[in-house]
């Protein structure tokens, strides 16, 4: 009777930290100022003072993105790359939490 009163409240607990983890992660990203402004504004920036450097970057980020989703989609379901990012958003959330209850903001 206990274990899936348990099982259930983990299970919740757990989609919260995950729920937390994205939406700070996404806050931390798209508020103004944040990381996407700040990185477009120095891409933006680095167009007019490093051309070759701003062309660099694009293309290897093309050569990222390419390698990631070829790694999802190609046949093989083993993989733990799943696993590592629910965690690793379990952790920003847990750091989120800590953030908000110190801070009062995220």
């Amino acid at each position: 009777m206990l274990k899936p009163l348990v099982t259930i409240l983990g299970a919740v607990l757990l989609g919260a930290l995950v729920l937390l983890g994205i939406g700070g992660f996404a806050y931390q990203l798209f508020h103004e100022g944040g990381l996407i402004a700040q990185g477009l504004g120095a891409l933006w920036e680095a167009q007019y003072q490093a051309p070759v450097m701003t062309i660099i970057l694009v293309i290897a980020a093309i050569f990222v993105i390419r390698a990631i989703y070829v790694s999802q989609i190609g046949g093989k379901r083993n993989s733990r790359i799943p696993d590592l990012v629910l965690f690793a958003f379990v952790a920003a959330g847990i750091y989120f939490l800590i953030r908000l209850s110190m801070y009062g903001h995220l």
